[in-house]
């Protein structure tokens, strides 16, 4: 099949044949044993459609012939197009075009976006005289909720009217509320299987605060909760966008792009309840001093390169991959349903911060771990990490406090004894620390060095299990010492933990190497 035959498919109205389109290209890429384990499907259905494809060509993988896209599917691909589309930068044009309709037809099927309803009055008179920020979005079988908090304006009794709001923004803000038509096939998800998301949007709210959620259909929600807004339909939902506009700015731009990111990248396998709580920026500056950029740029291309890792270091995971595999273009814009151009944008982001290697064929090799790798990476977060520590006894009270909520949040992680989600927080907690700092250079390059360390425990295949008593220690003892004003002592706990922490990763590498091919 070719390129353009596979992007028509994976843009069809009818969302079985996109998956249809995306499992035979996987087959075609993979073979069916490793594109049935990747899309969830018996090896036979995989081999089937893949047999289907060969004998027939892609008129097998559409619907049948005598059947006819109905109103109702065209305005569902439309009003979910933000989360297929081949890219974030889409329009009505770009839209109508993918799907074989005219821009009024689009139009028609945005006005349940432009029309007022009564939640939506109810909402505007509630919030009224204070500023409204998105705190997280939780997505499940049931409902979709959108949790916010509401502030007052310092110093003014009558608020300025919001400022425009990025056009980045707004395409975001669709995004959230298409999520809401895909959850449906998402597994029924518990009560308490929601309970860390609100903790966390408890802990991220400001303590002036009132907390304020959206909800698509009634949800249960904490009783810190005291503003809610429930919509009786889909179309009630859908018209929470003027009004969400009309508040300003309730993201920017980096985060906004970031949930956008996630969301689409959940969309194509939704196999699980979808949580995002906004990530602490320490944007709350005092008076009079600089905002500073975000520690990333994350561009379209950025978060595409963020989603291009993601996939690997699942395909590792699942053992579709290994270390010195290549990964083709092709084979990446079929599972993240982009295109082939903007991958191999994204890829050279990747080669250009070390994480893969390109090569002749439109394809790149994911890296095999080296002691050298290992010994160069730390090596560079021991140094860079003790400028962070000296740099940061200058945080403002507004910094401290969101370290201090990053610090919170890793307890709370090591209190449920998840490692994964513990190491996580770590490096929350560390990026949290390089943005007090202010050094501006260094931030991102920590993180992209935290991006190498994921990459290297994917690869290595460990069952990466360090102490989380250790994490908590060290990073406790930091902070202490940061707080205290000495960050000679802060620079020498973060030496010692990066010591302990290269130990633990080479020696983890040393078994690696000794265990038997094939062995677990």
């Amino acid at each position: 099949m070719s390129d353009r035959q596979f992007e028509a498919l994976s843009r069809d109205v009818d969302e079985a044949v996109r998956r249809r389109a995306r499992l035979v290209q996987d087959v075609l890429s993979l073979g069916p044993a490793r594109a049935a384990r990747a899309h969830g499907v018996t090896r036979q259905t995989a081999s089937k459609w893949a047999q289907r494809y060969r004998t027939g060509g892609a008129a097998q993988l559409s619907r049948p012939a005598h059947r006819r896209r109905t109103t109702e599917e065209l305005r569902h691909a439309v009003l979910t197009a933000p989360l297929w589309m081949p890219t974030t930068k889409w329009s009505s044009r770009s839209i109508a075009d993918a799907l074989g309709v005219s821009q009024s037809f689009v139009a028609r099927a945005w006005e349940a976006m432009r029309s007022g309803t009564a939640v939506s009055e109810d909402l505007t008179a509630a919030t009224a005289g204070r500023r409204p920020e998105v705190l997280g979005l939780l997505v499940t079988a049931e409902h979709a909720v959108l949790a916010l908090q509401l502030l007052r304006p310092p110093g003014r009794e009558d608020p300025a009217p919001p400022p425009r709001v990025d056009p980045a923004v707004h395409r975001s803000l669709r995004t959230v509320l298409a999520s809401d038509l895909v959850r449906r096939e998402v597994p029924a998800t518990p009560t308490t299987g929601t309970e860390p998301f609100w903790d966390e949007v408890v802990n991220a709210a400001d303590p002036d605060a009132t907390l304020m959620t959206l909800e698509s259909q009634a949800a249960p929600v904490p009783a810190e909760v005291p503003v809610r807004g429930v919509c009786r339909d889909v179309d009630e939902w859908l018209s929470l966008f003027p009004v969400l506009v009309g508040w300003g700015p309730l993201l920017s731009p980096a985060p906004a792009l970031q949930l956008e990111g996630e969301l689409r990248s959940w969309a194509r396998e939704p196999r699980r309840a979808f949580t995002w709580v906004r990530p602490a920026t320490g944007a709350a500056r005092s008076p009079g001093s600089a905002a500073r950029p975000p520690m990333r740029h994350l561009g379209p291309e950025r978060v595409l390169a963020d989603e291009i890792v993601a996939a690997i270091r699942q395909g590792i995971a699942e053992g579709r991959i290994a270390g010195g595999d290549r990964v083709t273009e092709r084979s990446l814009a079929g599972r993240l349903r982009t295109s082939r151009a903007q991958v191999r944008t994204a890829m050279r982001l990747l080669e250009r911060d070390g994480l893969l290697t390109i090569t002749t064929g439109h394809a790149a090799v994911v890296p095999v771990v080296t002691t050298n790798d290992v010994v160069e990476t730390y090596a560079a977060r021991r140094a860079l990490g003790a400028l962070v520590m000296r740099a940061a006894v200058r945080w403002s009270p507004q910094e401290r406090q969101s370290v201090g909520e990053s610090l919170d949040a890793l307890e709370r992680c090591a209190a449920t004894g998840d490692v994964h989600r513990t190491g996580e927080a770590d490096i929350a907690f560390q990026n949290a620390l390089a943005e007090a700092s202010g050094l501006v250079r260094i931030a991102p390059m920590l993180e992209v060095l935290a991006d190498h360390l994921r990459m290297f425990i994917a690869v290595m295949g460990l069952d990466y299990a360090y102490p989380i008593d250790a994490i908590l220690r060290d990073d406790r003892a930091i902070f202490e010492a940061i707080d205290s004003g000495d960050g000679e002592a802060a620079a020498e706990r973060w030496r010692v933990k990066i010591d302990d922490a290269a130990t633990y990763m080479l020696g983890q590498l040393a078994a690696a190497r000794a265990r038997p091919s094939g062995s677990t």
